[in-house]
């Protein structure tokens, strides 16, 4: 019965004012709490666009730098290579003129051989008239100058064969026997190192 009075002396004004008010609180809220959930909603996206963006970032940066270190790789590697391969041209050019320079000297010295040779091949003539010692003295610089030629070039097949007529003028037949075997190994098809052979053999 209180509140009934009470109500009663209230005027209905107040009443549809509160109303109006609590209406209105409501709707503000409802707006407010619509206009923050759109906000959280752009935040969230605008978020996720960040992310995307570093992500593309990070990947763009990473396939750069190792762009530039794959070049750097690169870089480094052809230069060891030409590095190398003027070490090589050097290297190939020193073998080269000691080769050059090898050839030169064997040259040479087969000419001073072949010049001794022939200095030394006692003449027909001259073997009549000469004295038995100077005769022995050539034909022993005619052995050793084979011997050389020999050792200058193991598969020279006339030096073997000079050495082995040598041996035979001098009766050395085993020494003689020996060349004309190499001659053979060296030849397989010399008719004449093949007739000393059967000669030296028989002679045994």
């Amino acid at each position: 019965m209180f509140l009934f009075r009470k109500a009663a002396q209230i005027p209905a004004g107040e009443f549809i004012a509160d109303e109006q008010r609590n209406e209105n609180e409501k709707k503000s809220f409802k707006l407010f709490q619509a206009v923050g959930q759109l906000g959280l909603k752009i935040l969230e996206r605008l978020m996720h666009h960040s992310k995307l963006l570093s992500l593309k970032f990070h990947n763009v940066s990473n396939a750069w730098f190792q762009t530039i270190r794959e070049k750097r790789q690169r870089s480094v590697q052809l230069q060891k290579e030409e590095q190398e391969k003027k070490v090589l041209l050097n290297t190939e050019f020193q073998q080269t003129d000691e080769v050059k320079d090898s050839e030169a000297v064997n040259v040479q010295y087969k000419s001073n051989v072949v010049e001794e040779v022939r200095t030394s091949r006692p003449m027909v003539k001259d073997a009549v008239t000469m004295p038995r010692q100077k005769m022995v003295k050539e034909k022993n610089q005619l052995e050793e100058a084979l011997i050389k030629r020999i050792a200058v070039n193991p598969r020279d097949i006339e030096a073997y064969e000079r050495l082995g007529d040598y041996y035979l003028e001098g009766d050395n037949f085993q020494d003689s026997l020996e060349c004309f075997k190499q001659v053979l190994r060296l030849s397989p098809a010399h008719h004449k190192a093949r007739l000393r052979i059967r000669r030296l053999e028989r002679m045994k």
